[in-house]
């Protein structure tokens, strides 16, 4: 079973048991009842499942934070008030961290334990990904587009995905690879990307792929100023 038949496996798997689940606690009480299954028991472990989601998702100190906040804005009215505890701030302060989390995110203002990490390099997979744009299987390479690894890994003989879909003519691939992260500035046994497609008499997509570099490169010079600048402030 290949790379992709597994993720594809374990997706339906899960998305399977979460609708089973879902399913069955909503089935009335009384057909509950008779074939033994605790209607409250099947919601916790639902509930249990979005917990431990969120719990991959965010550092563990605001997942705790997160989990008090909407275990005492949901506690029963008898319960809050023998504790003394008011729910109508938790439930402000649950909202609003929601809220701040998803603005954080989305301005990436603060750390947040969810930046992205450096691909890990997966042979097999770049393999699989030359291959599909060998035999133009498009779908099959969308799917293999879905799963983490570097896309800048060259195969044995030195060659990039996004080179081969360049020397292809792929120009569909050659930015869908672009989107997924790929960079136009590695080089490989004929050149970059760029020059791969010219060779093989592809002007369009060399001529995206140009534009691409200039991009890349414009980028990668920032990045390399803000190092070197860190590193001069830590020295």
């Amino acid at each position: 079973m290949d790379i992709v038949r597994q993720k594809q496996v374990r997706e339906w798997a899960l998305l399977g048991l979460v609708g089973l689940m879902a399913v069955v606690a909503n089935l009335p009480e009384n057909l509950l009842q008779k074939i033994g299954i605790e209607q409250g028991l099947l919601m916790a472990m639902l509930g249990l499942m979005v917990v431990f989601a969120l719990f991959l998702y965010v550092r563990f100190f605001f997942f705790l934070i997160y989990f008090l906040l909407a275990i005492g804005a949901n506690l029963p009215e008898q319960w809050a008030q023998s504790l003394g505890i008011s729910q109508t701030p938790m439930l402000i302060a649950l909202i609003a961290m929601v809220a701040l989390s998803v603005l954080n995110y989305t301005a990436k203002a603060m750390p947040t334990g969810l930046e992205p990490k450096k691909a890990k390099e997966n042979p097999e997979a770049t393999q699989m990904l030359i291959d599909a744009i060998d035999k133009k299987n498009l779908s099959y390479f969308k799917t293999l587009l879905t799963m983490d690894f570097d896309v800048d890994l060259p195969g044995p003989d030195g060659i990039t995905p996004l080179m081969r879909a360049a020397q292809k003519g792929e120009f569909k691939m050659v930015q869908m690879l672009i989107r997924r992260g790929a960079s136009a500035l590695p080089e490989g046994p004929v050149g970059r990307a760029s020059d791969v497609a010219l060779k093989n008499s592809f002007p369009k997509v060399a001529e995206f792929l140009t534009k691409v570099e200039s991009v890349h490169a414009e980028a990668a010079s920032r990045q390399a100023s803000r190092s070197q600048t860190t590193a001069e402030a830590i020295a």
